[in-house]
């Protein structure tokens, strides 16, 4: 009887944690109007997450699929990026919740030129209530090209007028027109951050009275970066050094220079990176690699009789894994004046 017992009670046990369980996840029985009406209060990463939570809240982000097709032999594939942008836009301005897109479009391969030959570029859309969207592409190419993009001062009205937030991920040469063109429709554009693009060499980045942020993560074969943009407050670059040119961009106050990955490809002196240093000088916090500095002390730069001062300098954070004696006399030389109040960081 005893045993018999026991196993009543584990049986009970069971069963009220199963109660319990399904008293706790009444969420995921609601109807998906109003789980996708809940979902829209979220903001879009943490919207995202609850996609793991329960099937019916995965089925909420379950990609809808669009297929267009813009082969003419009356159209370059400059064109017909354009054209397909506008028809990206008009579908994600449609959205009432968190949605992801699954668009396959069909582009001429020929970028200049007319053509029927046809090539694939998928693109993952995710677009949030709060003025956000991140785009994921692929063209299939195994070995990416080489390509350059030009992103100008965005001046056209269109379902993207006003987005805040634009986050592009593994961009490639075939996409290079329709991230201009999707670009230039962002009037109201606060947040721009590139991630992942193989084969990226340049970007060059006219912004508007708007742009507030701009992020390049991870663009390994990334050689020169060039902005403009009056409202910027905010700069990031994470991977390797490129030569950046800061132009028009006086109210920086953040800049993150973590530059893990060395120099990359590109060759430079330090009459470019005194030229970058200069173009920061009025920001308020400064991350930056301790390598960058040490090797600038080594190349016999000065800090103490350059032209220009860090004047408005708050914080200074060193990224580097070690502190030795080099790397500790190369912050010192930056330093170089102690009525200044930093604090200094040592990421690892």
């Amino acid at each position: 009887m005893s045993g018999e017992h026991v196993e009543q009670q584990g049986m009970s046990v069971d069963a009220k944690r199963d109660m319990e369980e399904e008293r706790l996840d009444l969420i995921s029985k609601l109807p998906p109007e109003i789980l996708g009406r809940i979902v829209s209060f979220l903001p879009l990463k943490q919207a995202v997450r609850t996609s793991s939570l329960s099937t019916p809240r995965r089925s909420l982000w379950a990609p809808l699929q669009v297929d267009l097709c813009f082969a003419s032999d009356q159209m370059t594939g400059q064109e017909a990026s354009k054209e397909a942008a506008q028809v990206m836009a008009t579908f994600l301005r449609s959205c009432q919740r968190p949605q992801q897109w699954k668009f396959r479009l069909g582009l001429p391969k020929n970028k200049q030129e007319p053509s029927k030959t046809v090539q694939q570029l998928l693109v993952l859309a995710t677009m949030g209530v709060d003025k956000e969207l991140h785009l994921n592409f692929c063209d299939g190419e195994q070995v990416p090209n080489v390509f350059q993009l030009t992103l100008g001062l965005p001046t056209k009205t269109s379902g993207l007028s006003s987005l805040k937030s634009l986050h592009l991920r593994s961009v490639t040469h075939f996409a290079e027109n329709l991230v201009s063109t999707l670009f230039s429709n962002c009037l109201l554009l606060e947040n721009l951050k590139l991630e992942n693009c193989s084969g990226l060499q340049s970007i060059n980045i006219e912004a508007g009275n708007y742009l507030e942020s701009f992020t390049v993560t991870n663009c390994h074969d990334m050689g020169n970066i060039k902005v403009s943009a009056p409202t910027l407050k905010s700069f990031k670059c994470q991977g390797v050094l490129p030569l950046i040119q800061l132009k028009n961009t006086s109210n920086l106050i953040d800049v993150v220079l973590n530059l893990r990955d060395g120099l990359g490809y590109t060759e430079f002196d330090c009459e470019e990176l005194l030229y970058l240093l200069a173009s920061l000088k009025e920001v308020e916090i400064l991350t930056i690699s301790g390598w960058l500095l040490e090797w600038m002390c080594s190349a016999g730069v000065i800090f103490g009789q350059l032209q220009f001062r860090f004047n408005k300098l708050k914080e200074l954070r060193w990224i580097d894994s070690l502190m030795n004696r080099t790397k500790r006399d190369s912050l010192a030389c930056f330093l170089n004046r102690k009525e200044h109040s930093f604090l200094g960081k040592v990421v690892h």
